[in-house]
């Protein structure tokens, strides 16, 4: 038997729905953006409540992501645009 190391595994967040990370980020890319909505949409978290502070984990990750991604690399990395003057 081989094992293909290639393949994306899914990993179970919410154990009492059997959600994976998988499903809670396409909840949240669909517009979940609080613990409370992403239980709505996917049923994460709907049980005992042991995967609350994932979910919220998952949240944050989406967010800096999205963040980033609208300021771009130089944000986070401390750079500003040279004012026009500056370049003249």
């Amino acid at each position: 038997m081989t094992f293909n190391f290639g393949m994306i595994l899914d990993m179970v967040v919410c154990l009492c729905q059997g959600v994976s990370d998988k499903q809670v980020r396409e909840a949240i890319a669909k517009g979940a953006s609080t613990r409370k909505n992403v239980t709505r949409a996917c049923g994460a978290g709907a049980g005992c409540g042991g995967c609350h502070e994932s979910i919220r984990e998952i949240i944050r990750a989406h967010r800096a992501a999205a963040s980033e991604s609208k300021e771009g690399p130089e944000a986070s990395a401390g750079y500003a645009p040279a004012p026009a003057a500056a370049l003249a």
